[in-house]
C-alpha cells in the first residue's frame, strides 16, 4: 500500500529529477562556453555532438520513422535534443530490470509449451501458421476448449464483471491502466469488498501513471482495510524514462482462473456512458471461459512477481472446474518492452499479409509506422476489402490531428476510413475474411507497440469472429467515411501541419 507521504516523496524526486534535466542542459551551455572563444566554436561543438548522436541513432534497430523523427529533432534542436534523446529516445531496457524480467519468465511463460494437440488438428495452413507465430513471438499456447463472448459495449463489459467476481471462490486478479471513481467504480469496488469479507484472495494492480490524477483517494488505504492486495504499477520515481515509458496499458479481470474479462475498457463512468465526455463512448471487450484463461493468469502473475518480488506458485491458480468443451481456438499473447521479439506489431502485419476478402479495423489511435503502413497498403492494392474505423469526436486533438495526419496514403491505396460519428471509438479491435480476429488493449500508435506493456487476445474458428464483423459493420453504417478527393482539398498550410506531426509522431 502507498500512503499519502509515500506519493509526496515520489513527487519531491520526481520534481528534483526534473531540475537535475536542467542542469543538465546548463552544463552543455557551460562547457560549451567554457572551451569555445566565440559563439561560432560553440555552435560546431554542439553540432559535432550532434552528429555523433544521429550516427547513434542510425545504428540502433529502430523502424525508419522512429529514426527520421529523433534525427531531425536532433539536428534542429541539438541541445535539449541530445539531452532527451539519451533520457528517452534510445529505448533501452535497464539490464537489471531485463535480468529481473528474464528470471520471473523462468517460472512462467516459460513453463507452458505450445499445446501440439491442438496445434496439429488445425487443417488451414495459413491459420497454422500464424498460431505458431504467435506462440514464438509471446511464449504463450494455442487453446481449445474455451467459449469466447464478444463483448460490445463498456456496459456489457461491466455486468460481464460483476458476474464473473459474484461467483468467484478462490481468487480474483484485476490489472487496469485507469481507474477512476463514479458508479462503475463503486459497483466494482462493493462486489469486490464483498468476496474479500468471504475469504476470497484478491491481487489488483494499477498503473500509476495512468490513474495518477484519476485514482479514488485513499484507494490503497481502502483496499488494506478490505484484505484486498493492491499496488500501483511502475510508481512514480526519480526515473524519468522509467516512469514515463514503461507503461501498464493492459485491462483485464481474472476469477477462479476459469473466467476472464479482457479488452479496451478501464474502470471510469465514460467507458459505461454513464459520463458523456466525447459523446457516445464506443469500447470493446471479450469474455473468456476455460482453458485459455490460464494465458491471462500466467500475465498476470508475470507482471504481480516481477514488480513485487513475489514468488507466486504459478500452479495454485489453475482452474479447479471440469474443461469447457468448444473447438474454437483461442490465443491470449502479451507484448512489452522487455520482448524485443514485438510480438502485437508482427502479429498484426502477419495478419494483414494473410488477408484475402476484407480487413476491418478499430483504433483510436492511427498513428503508423512505416512497415505497418506498408502492410495495409499491401493488403488494399491485393484487392482486400480494407476498412479502418477511428472516432469522430476526439479525445485528445493533437493526437486527433495526429491519426488524420496518417489518412493520405491510404485512402490514395483505396482504404476506407469511417470516423466513428456517435462519438469516441476506444475499441482495438480487428477482424478479417470471417476467419480471426483480435481483441485487445493495443492501439495502433508507437506508444503501445513499443513502450507499453498490452495484451490481446487472437480468436479463430468461432461464432465471435462473426459477432466481431457483425458490430465493425453496425459502426460503419453509423460513421462518416472520409474520402481521398475531401482529403486532397485541405489547405497547403494544414498539409505541412500534418507533415510535421508525421515527422514527430514517433516522439508522443
Amino acid at each position: 500500500m502507498k500512503s499519502s507521504s509515500d506519493h509526496f516523496q515520489s513527487l519531491f524526486r520526481f520534481l528534483v529529477n526534473i531540475v537535475l534535466i536542467l542542469l543538465q542542459l546548463s552544463i552543455i551551455g557551460l562547457i560549451i562556453l567554457q572551451f569555445s572563444e566565440d559563439a561560432l566554436y560553440g555552435y560546431w561543438l554542439v553540432e559535432g555532438l550532434a552528429v555523433l548522436v544521429v550516427l547513434n541513432i542510425v545504428y540502433r534497430k529502430k523502424t525508419a520513422a522512429y529514426k527520421i523523427s529523433w534525427i531531425i529533432f536532433v539536428l534542429i534542436l541539438p541541445a535539449v535534443g541530445i539531452v532527451l534523446y539519451f533520457i528517452w529516445g534510445r529505448h533501452r531496457v535497464p539490464k537489471k530490470f531485463q535480468k529481473r524480467w528474464d528470471i520471473v519468465n523462468q517460472r512462467t511463460f516459460l513453463t507452458i509449451p505450445q499445446n501440439q494437440a491442438v496445434f496439429e488438428s488445425i487443417d488451414d495452413k495459413g491459420i497454422k501458421k500464424q498460431v505458431e507465430l504467435v506462440h514464438r513471438l509471446g511464449d504463450l499456447p494455442v487453446w481449445n476448449n474455451t467459449k469466447s463472448k464478444y463483448l460490445k459495449l463498456g456496459e456489457e463489459m461491466h455486468r460481464a464483471n460483476l458476474q464473473a467476481i459474484k461467483s468467484a471462490e478462490r481468487f480474483i486478479f484485476l490489472e487496469y491502466f485507469i481507474v477512476t471513481g463514479g458508479k462503475m467504480y463503486d459497483e466494482l469496488m462493493a462486489a469486490l469488498y464483498e468476496k474479500a469479507a468471504a475469504g476470497v484472495e484478491i491481487r489488483m494492480m494499477v498503473d500509476e501513471m495512468g490513474s495518477l490524477s484519476t485514482l479514488p483517494k485513499d484507494f490503497y488505504k481502502n483496499c488494506a482495510a478490505h484484505q484486498i492486495n493492491s499496488i500501483p504499477y511502475n510508481p512514480l520515481s526519480p526515473s524519468l524514462f522509467k516512469f514515463i515509458s514503461f507503461r501498464d496499458h493492459r485491462k483485464m479481470t481474472i476469477v477462479d482462473g476459469r473466467v476472464a474479462i479482457t479488452g479496451g475498457i478501464n474502470i471510469g463512468d465514460e467507458y459505461i456512458n454513464e459520463k458523456v465526455r466525447f459523446g457516445h463512448w464506443k469500447d470493446m471487450a471479450i469474455r473468456l471461459e476455460g482453458e485459455a484463461v490460464f494465458s491471462l493468469t500466467t500475465m498476470f502473475i508475470n507482471m504481480w512477481d516481477y514488480s513485487t518480488g513475489e514468488v507466486s506458485q504459478l500452479e495454485d491458480f489453475k482452474a479447479t472446474t471440469a474443461p469447457v468443451a468448444a473447438n474454437e481456438l483461442v490465443m491470449p499473447f502479451c507484448d512489452g518492452p522487455m520482448n524485443p521479439r514485438n510480438p502485437a506489431a508482427n502479429i498484426y502485419m502477419k495478419i494483414f499479409a494473410n488477408a484475402k476478402d476484407y480487413l476491418y479495423i478499430t483504433t483510436p489511435y492511427l498513428i503508423l509506422d512505416t512497415d505497418l503502413t506498408n502492410c495495409i497498403l499491401l493488403a488494399a492494392r491485393s484487392g482486400v476489402d480494407v476498412r479502418i474505423i477511428t472516432p469522430g469526436i476526439p479525445d485528445k486533438k493533437l493526437v486527433y490531428a495526429t491519426t488524420r495526419a496518417f489518412y493520405g496514403d491510404l485512402l490514395a491505396e483505396g482504404v476506407r476510413i469511417y470516423e466513428y460519428a456517435p462519438g469516441f471509438v476506444h475499441g482495438k479491435v480487428m477482424v478479417t475474411d470471417d476467419q480471426v480476429a483480435i481483441v485487445g488493449s493495443i492501439n495502433m500508435d508507437y506508444r503501445s507497440l513499443i513502450w507499453n506493456y498490452e495484451c490481446g487476445t487472437w480468436i479463430s474458428g468461432s461464432q465471435t469472429v462473426l459477432d466481431i464483423k457483425a458490430d465493425l459493420l453496425e459502426c460503419i453504417a453509423v460513421s462518416r467515411e472520409v474520402c481521398y478527393a475531401e482529403w486532397e482539398k485541405i489547405s497547403f498550410v494544414k498539409k505541412v501541419g500534418q507533415a510535421v506531426l508525421r515527422i514527430m509522431a514517433p516522439l508522443m
